[in-house]
């Protein structure tokens, strides 16, 4: 019975493990996985920008120049640049806000610290950094608005704004991750040159900071703008800077360009026409690899391959074990079935010796193996029916791009391997053993 519950258990365990590696791998979701990653066909940059740690600035602008190598190479279908920010912006905050936004970045004294060497505006609020995006309509087109109407950024030098939420890994958003609500009145202040003085004694610096003490600025020359916010929007990751810290606004590429007085494109994003996408490839990775090496890109199709080769990794390792685990059983279950039929040589000679035929005795060791096999495939089957769904969630919470979605295609591809395992073991083993006659086997047992 031991050997019976252990070999049962162990061919199970092989079938359980089978499955879920086929539900796990089956359930990552490419879509997901693709959508979260690159919106567009191909996204092209200066290699800075792609690179962890590296700030957008005035040296990392993507020139035309580039941008009509590319699409003089034909099969550009649509495409759209975003514009960042080289220049200084700053936005009135609320004491309440700039505290709820930053706490988790300083301890209590260096928040009053922080709080009290801080320009206020005329409403007393706190001027904070703020980051802003300049896009086209394509840009544009690859928001993902959460309330509003976008449509109104679409006219050049109109004094509109997209306030910028964030979403978690999951889609869901985040409300909590910005100020401005829709309609809001929000004034940014484009500052041309900033003072730096010192915050005990208020001794000026002047227009650059000192080298070895302490300092504050303060604006000096700005213009201000007010805008309406028309919609609040998450921008995709591929369309982004990369680095967060700084409370985030959308604004037309024209109207963008006109405040700032700055033109730096920093990236430049495009969808191909059918069929196109390959070609697209094979020179981009040609022109950032030898010819022009300084810009990088991303593509769809890179992503891809990124996503294939992470579900190949726990394909390959699901597999190692399912198979590691199913050898173990197999070879249980030969030893179950061997010592089994050695064991009971005497009984099956007597058998055999009263009547009993060579076949009915086949069918009987066959029926035995098959206990074995379909005792295993069912109690598989049931394990795998409450295992799935009771793992789901953890799965889908560890891996945002998981989908559960239910399979015993593993059950029954095994179900006839098992099958055969049941009825050929038996009668192989059976087929040694039945090579000495019973008149010996009745001797051997006596003796």
């Amino acid at each position: 019975k031991g050997k019976t519950v252990v070999t049962v258990l162990s061919l199970s365990l092989a079938v359980v493990l089978t499955t879920i590696t086929a539900t796990f791998v089956g359930g990552f979701d490419m879509d997901k996985y693709l959508s979260k990653s690159i919106c567009t066909d191909f996204v092209l940059a200066d290699a800075g920008h792609f690179q962890v740690g590296d700030t957008f600035h005035a040296g990392m602008a993507l020139p035309q120049e580039v941008i009509d190598q590319v699409t003089s190479q034909g099969g550009v279908a649509e495409g759209g640049k975003v514009y960042g920010m080289t220049t200084a912006v700053q936005e009135g905050v609320t004491e309440d806000w700039f505290r709820s936004a930053n706490q988790q970045w300083y301890t209590e004294e260096q928040m009053e610290s922080l709080i009290t060497g801080m320009e206020r505006d005329a409403g007393n609020h706190l001027l904070d950094r703020a980051q802003l995006y300049g896009m086209e309509g394509f840009a544009l087109d690859q928001l993902d608005v959460m309330e509003g109407d976008l449509s109104k950024l679409y006219e050049p030098g109109g004094r509109y704004i997209a306030a910028v939420y964030n979403k978690d890994d999951y889609g869901k958003w985040r409300p909590d991750s910005h100020w401005a609500k829709v309609g809001d009145q929000v004034t940014l202040r484009y500052v041309s040159e900033f003072e730096y003085y010192s915050p005990t004694t208020g001794e000026v610096f002047g227009s650059e900071p000192p080298e070895k003490e302490a300092y504050l600025s303060r604006a000096v020359e700005y213009q201000e703008v007010t805008y309406e916010v028309a919609a609040l929007v998450a921008v995709p990751s591929c369309l982004g800077y990369g680095y967060y810290g700084a409370d985030e606004f959308v604004l037309n590429d024209v109207t963008f360009c006109q405040d700032t007085q700055s033109d730096s494109v920093m990236l430049y994003a495009f969808n191909t026409q059918e069929g196109g996408a390959t070609s697209m490839e094979d020179f981009l990775a040609d022109y950032t690899e030898k010819q022009n090496p300084q810009y990088d890109y991303v593509s769809k199709v890179t992503y891809q391959a990124e996503f294939e080769s992470f579900r190949a990794m726990f394909l390959m390792l699901g597999g190692a074990l399912s198979f590691i685990v199913g050898l173990v059983g197999v070879l249980n279950f030969f030893n179950a079935i061997l010592t089994g039929i050695l064991t009971r040589k005497r009984e099956f000679a007597v058998l055999q010796s009263i009547g009993m035929t060579g076949r009915q005795l086949k069918i009987m060791l066959v029926w035995e193996g098959l206990f074995y096999a379909l005792g295993s495939i069912l109690i598989a089957l049931v394990l795998a029916l409450v295992l799935g769904p009771l793992s789901a969630p953890t799965l889908e919470n560890l891996f945002w791009f998981f989908t559960y979605h239910l399979t015993v295609t593993p059950v029954l591809i095994l179900l006839p391997i098992f099958l055969l395992l049941g009825g050929l073991v038996p009668l192989a083993v059976y087929r040694s053993v039945a090579r000495v006659s019973v008149v010996e086997r009745l001797r051997e047992a006596e003796g």
